[in-house]
Formats: structure tokens, sequence, C-alpha cells
């Protein structure tokens, strides 16, 4: 039925002469009195279902601010087949002329859906592309606050938008149009107008359902940062078309008080649908009931329809699809698909969460002659056979890691690393950071909050980092592509010391302040730091990663840098690399309070699995040697999960 109905539109098309449906984004922008930090935003990543392509990024009106005069300012953009630079695109045939006016502009901290709850907000100009970049710049209301405001009244009249040219764009389809919102000062956004300016007819579209403001202050009644998307107009087939908002309007308290703003930062007209709400991905495991929404504009009737797997579920035509009691027949990819006469819209898909694994040759095995063997798993990391510097070194087995591709290696973190002294080496070879303008690249890393992180900064240095019990402890620079030896010895206690040395040699040491401790079971990360946001990722090579648990000498290390193994009985793990990764096993689950167990059979006992406390995407190392084992999670309490809560 889903062909023949699609046989049914294409002829319809045909019928009415459409040569190419048609979607265009209007993106209102700011100068901020010449503060380039908070001017402009130019859209540079698809929004709003839109690709960048489709958006017309408008000419900036000013705040009104500093030494910018406030105003009641008009702009005007012609927009046609040619038009580019500047924040505008080429139409795909016409030509359009808009006029807006406003009492100044200015810019909103309002993220849109896929920003945290409650308040969907971000500080400073720190937007990410797409969505927020349209939400970024608004025009004001002539009421909320602004220049020349008393009492955050200023009561000059409000946005008002024309746009001429419309049936050159549309030249045979009618046409719909949603609104897109933005304040700095609001509680919730009143209704606006699109008029019919040849048939003299108006629409009224509003904004149901906005996310909670957090109260700035500074007004009797409530005001912060919000905005969202208005519901969408029915169809038009003009030439001519007026935006205006109603009056916004603000008075009593906090408590019975109210503050309706009418502002804009945007608008989209299309024929075809285009998903402007689209289902978010969230994370949904077993057990869980899970609604995902998404919403579109685009000439009426709409028709939605979500599917699994890329075949329709039936009955599933509304705005929202549930699932109820989340089980392994919903482990599967979910989408959502708009269609109408002049096009079809399929949204990114949204997955459930669930227990999988990866298999490949990701799998390094450990090299300890003594002992139990520490293994280890690759994430993107490159195996080379040899590697030689321009100082005539040669290693043989070493890891390439590409900071672009996020590489990393990981070891599970076994009991017998967390005591409370030892030693830790490697071997690396770098020309120095990935990003020179971003923070240290992280090279070994079992920080968490009350560990130790060994960086690679700027210029070129290498630097320990404790739970800011010990001095910081900084090497001269290693940066310079050739290999070099990195050592370090640590005393936890209140009276113990680290030491760094750097090929054999002693370079800087430095005294505990108080006692630091590991957290017990903590993996090994080389290469990458999943604790913090702060580092970058490692762009280089790696050898010899080696643990001991005790205090190595100096004549020890320098040893080791020589070539030895050095007490193999105080050695706890050692990665050598001197043969390529064998096949392994990488098991990835969402759920944050979920915890990974592992048993003999599959009727159990379970086990809960060391390290594999807090999951993320890229998974856990579960490879046995020469044993079959069974997995599951446990400890993962169900939930309501939402997605797009504030959905018309």
């Amino acid at each position: 039925m889903m062909k023949q109905a699609a046989c049914t539109v294409s002829a319809a098309a045909l019928m009415l002469g459409v040569s190419q449906a048609a979607t265009v984004g209007f993106n209102f922008q700011t100068d901020y009195c010449g503060t380039a930090s908070y001017s402009g935003a130019v859209v540079t990543a698809p929004a709003f279902g839109i690709e960048t392509n489709g958006w017309e990024s408008l000419a900036q009106m000013e705040t009104g601010y500093s030494s910018c005069a406030p105003s009641y300012y008009t702009l005007t953009n012609i927009i046609d087949k040619t038009s580019s630079g500047s924040g505008l695109n080429p139409l795909p045939n016409g030509s359009l002329k808009l006029v807006w006016s406003g009492y100044t502009a200015n810019v909103s901290g309002f993220g849109g859906y896929t920003r945290s709850g409650p308040n969907y907000t971000f500080g400073g100009n720190g937007y990410k592309a797409g969505n927020e970049q349209v939400y970024w710049g608004f025009m004001r209301d002539g009421v909320n606050f602004g220049p020349g405001s008393t009492g955050g009244d200023n009561n000059q009249p409000g946005y008002s938008i024309d746009i001429t040219g419309l049936k050159s764009l549309f030249t045979n389809s009618s046409f719909a149009v949603q609104l897109i919102a933005s304040s700095d000062s609001m509680e919730y956004l009143t209704n606006a107008f699109i008029i019919d300016a040849t048939a003299n007819t108006t629409q009224s579209v509003v904004y149901p359902s906005t996310p909670p403001i957090s109260d700035a202050g500074g007004s009797s009644w409530l005001r912060g940062i919000g905005g969202g998307l208005s519901t969408t107009s029915g169809a038009f087939a003009t030439d001519h078309l007026k935006i205006i908002g109603n009056r916004a309007a603000h008075a009593g308290n906090k408590t019975n008080g109210y503050n309706f703003a009418s502002t804009i930062a945007g608008f989209i007209i299309t024929d075809k649908p285009v998903i402007t709400m689209a289902p978010q991905q969230v994370v949904v495991s077993a057990g869980d009931t899970i609604t995902w929404s998404g919403y579109a504009c685009g000439t009426p009737p709409l028709s939605y329809q979500w599917r699994k797997n890329g075949a329709p579920i039936s009955g599933a035509t509304s705005t929202s699809y549930s699932i109820t009691n989340v089980s392994g027949a919903s482990y599967a990819n979910f989408d959502l698909m708009v269609s109408n006469t002049y096009g079809i819209s399929i949204s990114s898909p949204v997955t459930v969460d669930r227990l999988s694994a990866v298999f490949g040759n990701n799998y390094i095995l450990g090299t300890n002659p003594t002992g139990p063997l520490e293994d280890g798993l690759v994430f993107g990391a490159k195996w080379l056979a040899t590697n030689s510097d321009s100082a005539g070194i040669t290693r043989t087995g070493v890891m390439s890691f590409t900071a672009t591709n996020l590489a990393q290696i990981t070891a599970s973190g076994a009991t017998n690393f967390d005591g409370a002294t030892g030693s830790l080496m490697f071997w690396m070879r770098s020309a120095g950071l990935n990003d020179t303008n971003g923070n240290p690249a992280t090279l070994f890393d079992r920080l968490n909050g009350n560990g130790m992180v060994i960086v690679q900064n700027l210029d070129g240095t290498v630097e320990l980092k404790t739970s800011q019990k010990a001095q910081d402890l900084t090497s001269a620079n290693v940066s310079d592509d050739k290999w070099h030896q990195v050592a370090v010895t640590y005393d936890q206690s209140a009276s113990g010391q680290v030491i760094m040395y750097i090929d054999g040699q002693l370079v800087t040491s430095g005294g505990n302040s108080a006692a630091w401790s590991w957290q017990p079971g903590q993996e090994i990360e080389l290469g990458l730091s999943h604790d913090t946001n702060s580092w970058q990722a490692f762009n280089g090579l790696l050898d010899e990663v080696r643990i001991y648990n005790r205090v190595l000498t100096q004549t020890e290390i320098t040893s080791a840098f020589g070539g030895a193994l050095v007490d193999s009985n105080a050695l706890i793990m050692r990665l050598s690399f001197d043969t390529a990764p064998a096949a392994g096993v990488t098991l990835k689950w969402l759920s944050t309070d979920a915890i990974l167990q592992s048993a003999d059979s599959p009727a159990g006992p379970y086990t809960d699995v060391p390290g594999a406390v807090s999951p993320r995407p890229i998974g856990v190392t579960v490879g046995q040697r020469g044993t079959a084992k069974f997995y599951r999670y446990r400890g993962h309490v169900p939930q309501k999960v939402v997605s797009n809560p504030y959905l018309m």
C-alpha cells in the first residue's frame, strides 16, 4: 500500500506540473554593536531538518546597545538563484524580496531540545552549529526590556516581516509556514499572525509548549531565556506574505503574574515535508517505557508513519510512538516518515539500547612473563610492525594513535593495579598536538578525581598530574618526533614522592601534601581520557607500556631504558605490542546504571565483571583466553523516557 500511495502522489505531482519541491529557512542575525563574539550566526550545519544550503541568514540588525543608537530598524534582502555569500544561498528558482522591521535585535542562550533540561539553555555564545545558530539572534518584541526600557517595558512597536515573490519560488504549489522564536526575557511566547496580503486573510500560529525558564530577575514577573517552535500554518498560495507577532505583555508578580514575549528568531516556508522537530536519541533499556515524538512542516495534509528497521509499524500514524516495557523485540532502529503531495521526509533513526557484541582484531594480549596476564582492547589505534625515527632508534611492534580518530587502548583495571606504590613506564614518539589551540593530550589516564594522569603539553613537554596531593611534574620537550622513554614512580602516602624520568634520567620529583589513592578497579586509558573533556586525544606512537607494583630505582629505570625487562616478579602489566592485535570482543551499552556480569554457563551463577560498572559507548574488554563466557547486565531501574517532552 505504501508503494501504491507513492505512485499516486507522484502522478498528482506531475499533473500539477511541479518541477521540484522547495524549502527555505530564514535566520535573523544580530549585530551586537560590533562585538564579534556575539554578532552574526550564519547557519553552518543542518538545522530544523533543512540542509545548510537551504538557509538564508539575513542581514544583521543592531541591538541598540553601547554606541549603537536604539531605533526601529528596517532591513531588506533580495534572494534569488544567484545569491551567495554573507550567509545567503541560491534559491532553486525565483526571486524573493524580504523587508523586516523591529525595535532592535538581541541574542539568546536558548539551545533547543538537544540541550539539557529543564531550561535547555547554554551560557555565553557557545552555541552549537545548527539549530542553535537560528535560535541565537532574534528580533525584539518592543515591550520586554532592551534599550530604552523603564522597569522592563519600552513600549515600542513589535516586529514585522514582509515577503514578496513567493509564487516565483512555489510556482505550482501551495506552501506552509512555521516560526522559530527565542528570547532573553520571557515566561511564555504569545501567538503570531501569518497574513496572506493578497487575499487579506490571516492565520494564527501558537507556541503551545515551551520549556520552563530560569528566572533572571530584574522584574516583578518571571523572565528568562527561552524559545521554541510554533505550530505550522495551513496552506498558502499567495505571492505576498506578512508575519507579525501578537502584542507582548507582562504584569503582576512572580506567583500570579505573566510575561508573554513576542519575538522571532527565524521561520521556514516549504511545500514538501520537513521534520523540524525530529525524535531525539535517548537512552532506553530493557523494562523502560519510551515515547518518541516528531513534528513536521509542509503543505497539509501531512501523513505520519513510524517505522521499525525501515518497515511501517501498523497503526503508528500519529506524531508520537510509544513502546511499553522494552524487551528484546524492541532492539531495532526506529524512524519517522512524513509525506504529503510534494514529497517524503524521513528522520534520523533512534535506537533502543541493548548489550551488544562487536568482534574484531582489537584485542591486545599482555606479555608479562610471570603472574596473571592483563590484556587490553584497541579502539582505532593501528599496529605497526616496526617504526624508526631520525635518531636511528627502531622499535618493533608499536601502536599508532590518530587524534582525529579518537584512538585509544584500555586495560580493564584489575585490582592488582591499586597498590599505593608502583612504577609506570612507556615509550612515546610524537611531533606535537593535533590541535595546537587546544588543551593537552592524554598519554596515560587513571585519574578520575583521585589518581594520576600523564599528558602531553603544547610546548612539547610531558606533565604528570595527580589528585592535587602532589606537585605537578613537567619534563623537557619530548615532542620532537623521536622515540623517548617516560617513566614515573609513585608513593601515595602523605610522606611519599612522585618522580619522573625521561630516557632513563631523573628530571623532576615532588612530594605529596597528603595521601592519595587510586579508585579501586578503575580502568587504564592510553591515548584518550573518558574522565574529562579538558584533554584532547593523543597524536603519535606508543610502545612497551609497563606497570610495576613497587618503586623502581634510578638504576633499574636506566636499565629498562637500555632494553632490560627489570624485576619481572614486580611486573603486573606489560603491553609490548610485539604482535598484531588478535580477535577480541567489545561489549557495548549505554545505560549508566547497568553493571556487566559474566558466567561460565547461561544459567549462571553470574558475577560482576571488574571495571565494568560505569559503561560508555565504546564498551569494555571481555575477551577470555581459551574460555567461553556468557554476559548480561544488571542494576538498571526501569523508567519512563520521553523524547521531545515539549512537542506541541
